[in-house]
């Protein structure tokens, strides 16, 4: 993956991670591993390996976020 579509990504997830945020999804911490990483979507001449990390410390976080507060059923389609 090119380091342009890395930094795009990352910067999704974090918008995506405040969302979770706002609407009082994320456990207290889930973001934690993220927040000690010095990388962010704007600091585009970092390294691949740098956004790469952090886009899984990302992960992490939404996934624990997801696993906290899973989504409410959904109605059977007809």
């Amino acid at each position: 993956m090119k380091s342009q579509e890395l930094v795009h990504i990352h910067a999704l997830l974090l918008e995506l991670r405040m969302f979770l945020e706002r609407d009082g999804a994320a456990p207290a911490g889930a973001f934690d591993a993220y927040e000690a990483q010095p990388v962010r979507p704007t600091h585009i001449h970092r390294p691949k390996t740098a956004h790469e990390r952090a886009i899984g410390l990302l992960l992490d976080g939404l996934d624990q976020s997801v696993r906290t507060h899973p989504p409410p059923d959904q109605a059977p389609i007809s």
